[in-house]
């Protein structure tokens, strides 16, 4: 059988659209029109790209079981194959659709479906295929795929996959050196993995990774991690990483015992992870600095102890919050940290006071977005109870957006928020100072 893996590239964007983010729904960032927006927009464009991780598992998935398996990215298949797949997602879902369309013209008798965490959670919106796998593909594909007459209608796949039963991911034909997570990884080549999935936190109320990776923590082995590591490193001569864990590092005792595998496998990267705050102390960094930690995604979202107790999202103590961040900085780990403006409950005053927290804590990196009822998540039930939702076209929920009608802002009110926050922020000479001085480090780091 020939399998073909699509990542379909919009072109017609001329914003950043990574579509392994935000839990597999994917990201748009378009900051605005001002000229500010314009400028970090462009900058965006071109330093933030990444591989959709899932590919990669699939990829190596039909490897073993002996198919004849292409990945395309930016362009289509141009000879016949079997079975086609494309990754669907929330912020490019129509253009998606399109090019399924052109491919069932061009290619009649191929099977051709979607797959991705935004099927799963709305697969009517991707009619133009013949099926859509609605769970995690790499579970189907290791355990119940058996021929293509299973692949009709909606499939669901309700189990989970053991990480430790996926394979090393295979990037063959991936365009690995346009990859680039930079300034927070700026080491080239440059790709991504995964050790665990799920998150137990509250704040999956309004989070997609908690609603489709589901609650409970699964963990592939440190060995095996350090395995794809060393694997990416001999095949593709990686030197950056980038974890797309939702939570790094939840289990006790994981880190260490990660720090300990690097360093006896003596593996030399640069990597970066997303976790909580709260999970670290200054001797779990150290050891991972040590191994090659150089930067950590944070969500500090708002220090309005209120605002989060409203949206079901539990805040980091602040002295335990900024004296890691301050360790983290002093020692060379970088802190990119994220922001949410237009909670429920936000009002100017609020939101003020999240912009000059965020300058107080000044990290090399912010992101500020907006809240977004996100289908499949409890927030976007409650509002839609509540006939609060002002769209129903999902490709404006890219986290740029107001979608629904909030109590105290206009989508054009929290779109100016938004531009101020960066504007503010980024267009600093403190800021530019802290930037070139993060640059001249890192030739001794």
């Amino acid at each position: 059988m020939k399998i073909a893996l699509i990542n379909v590239m919009n072109k017609s964007k001329n914003f950043a659209m990574n579509k392994d983010l935000n839990g597999g729904f994917g990201t748009a960032d378009d900051y605005g029109y001002s000229f500010t927006s314009k400028i970090l927009r462009f900058i965006k464009k071109n330093s933030i790209k990444l591989p959709v991780i899932e590919i990669a598992y699939l990829q190596e998935i039909f490897k073993e079981k002996g198919y004849e398996v292409s990945y395309f990215e930016g362009k289509l298949p141009e000879t016949y194959f079997d079975l086609i797949l494309i990754y669907g997602t929330i912020v490019d879902y129509k253009n998606e659709n399109k090019v399924c369309q052109v491919l069932k013209k061009t290619f009649p008798k191929s099977k051709i479906g979607f797959f991705g965490p935004f099927v799963k959670i709305k697969p009517d919106l991707f009619k133009s295929g013949d099926f859509n796998i609605c769970g995690e593909s790499e579970y189907f594909f290791i355990y119940k795929f058996k021929s293509e007459n299973q692949l009709q209608g909606h499939i669901t796949v309700s189990e989970k996959i053991d990480l430790d039963d996926l394979p090393l991911p295979s990037f063959d034909n991936f365009p690995i050196n346009s990859y680039s997570y930079f300034p927070a990884i700026k080491q080239k080549p440059f790709l991504v993995l995964q050790a665990s999935r799920g998150c137990p936190y509250s704040c999956r109320f309004y989070c997609t990774y908690g609603e489709y990776q589901g609650s409970k923590v699964r963990l592939r082995s440190v060995k095996k991690i350090v395995k794809d590591i060393v694997y990416l490193q001999k095949k593709y001569n990686i030197k950056g990483i980038q974890f797309r864990d939702p939570t790094f590092g939840l289990i006790p005792n994981f880190i260490e015992d990660f720090c300990k595998e690097l360093k006896e496998t003596y593996v030399n990267i640069k990597w970066g992870m997303e976790t909580r705050l709260d999970l670290l102390n200054e001797e779990k960094i150290k050891k991972m600095f040590e191994v090659g930690l150089r930067n950590i995604n944070v969500g500090i979202e708002t220090n309005d102890i209120n605002i989060a107790k409203k949206n079901k999202r539990l805040l980091i103590q602040k002295n335990h919050q900024e004296n890691i961040i301050k360790f983290c900085e002093k020692i060379g780990v970088k802190i990119s940290a994220f922001y949410i403006l237009g909670y429920e409950g936000d009002t100017e005053e609020t939101v003020k006071n999240t912009i000059n927290y965020a300058k107080k804590l000044n990290t090399l990196i912010a992101r500020f977005s907006v809240s977004t009822p996100y289908p499949g998540t409890g927030f976007f039930n409650q509002l839609e109870k509540e006939n609060r939702i002002l769209t129903y076209d999902f490709e404006k929920y890219t986290q740029f957006n107001l979608v629904y009608r909030h109590n105290n802002f206009s989508p054009k009110q929290v779109q100016k928020l938004l531009d101020k926050a960066y504007r503010n922020y980024y267009f600093r000479i403190s800021y530019l100072f802290k930037f070139l001085k993060w640059q001249i480090r890192e030739f001794w780091l």
